[in-house]
């Protein structure tokens, strides 16, 4: 496998990586808390965050998400939670759901009444036009199908923000947030801000090194659900009585991993 070289890729990246735009937002909350106010018309007095790079898991056999900007506006019973989702998928509103759920999950602890939850907002912004309406922003509620007027005043808010919008939509500091996102590039004050705080990040050498840890975990990790798939694939064949040439010709296992592989299976009766 070609080697990585993380330290040219560092000085490479954007504000639509994850890791870029989460501590920049992170280390800058006044940033994070005036885009906020500008995508949502609301006030905010104050954001904090309760852990970096928020991790949620609810049980040790289900999925756990990593959270890019996980903030609380705890004087309002707010939370906010702000994505970059570079790939254009068609399991986005699944994982938007899958997101709120574990953030109530852990919100509310288990002597809590759910009418202590507060309101939240999940925001996707994606450098793509999921509903192909030419709108900046998508805003989501629960309402009732046969009474569209009626909502299910749940508290939770889901909105995708788009950088490919034509429509006037927004505010104009979010407008020029998008471009920054889809371009780089820098078209307001705030956006002057936002890129002077990116440029520090990446001048980070320990960020740096954060960040290389981080994507070396998860290159380990995919290499590691390779190699598991690889194995069960191998398993399938060893039971169907293929050759171990051509199981490793499929699986690109190595020929001694397969004679385990083999020595550890039932022969077929």
């Amino acid at each position: 496998m070609e080697a990585i070289d993380f330290e040219k890729q560092w000085y490479a990246l954007t504000i639509q990586n994850n890791f870029i735009f989460g501590r920049t937002m992170e280390t800058n909350p006044d940033l994070c808390r005036h885009l906020l106010e500008k995508i949502l018309h609301i006030e905010i007095k104050t954001i904090e965050y309760p852990d970096r790079e928020k991790v949620i898991e609810s049980r040790t056999d289900s999925k756990g998400i990593r959270l890019d900007v996980y903030v609380e506006d705890k004087s309002s019973n707010r939370s906010f939670d702000i994505e970059m989702q570079i790939t254009d998928s068609d399991n986005l509103a699944k994982r938007m759901r899958y997101y709120q759920g574990l953030i109530d999950m852990d919100k509310l602890k288990h002597n809590q009444h759910y009418s202590e939850l507060g309101e939240s907002f999940i925001i996707f912004i994606c450098p793509f036009d999921r509903f192909k309406e030419g709108r900046h922003i998508y805003t989501f509620h629960e309402t009732c199908t046969e009474c569209p007027c009626i909502k299910l005043d749940d508290g939770a808010t889901k909105i995708f923000l788009s950088t490919k919008g034509t429509v006037d939509d927004v505010d104009k500091d979010v407008k020029a947030f998008l471009d920054y996102v889809e371009s780089g590039a820098v078209s307001s004050e705030f956006v002057k801000k936002l890129d002077e705080a990116v440029k520090i990040v990446k001048s980070n050498r320990k960020a740096m090194k954060e960040f290389m840890t981080y994507e070396m975990t998860l290159l380990e990790s995919r290499q590691e659900g390779s190699i598991k798939k690889a194995e069960d694939i191998a398993l399938k064949l060893i039971h169907r009585g293929d050759s171990i040439q051509d199981i490793h010709e499929i699986t690109e296992l190595t020929i001694d991993h397969i004679k385990k592989l083999a020595e550890q299976t039932p022969a077929k009766t």
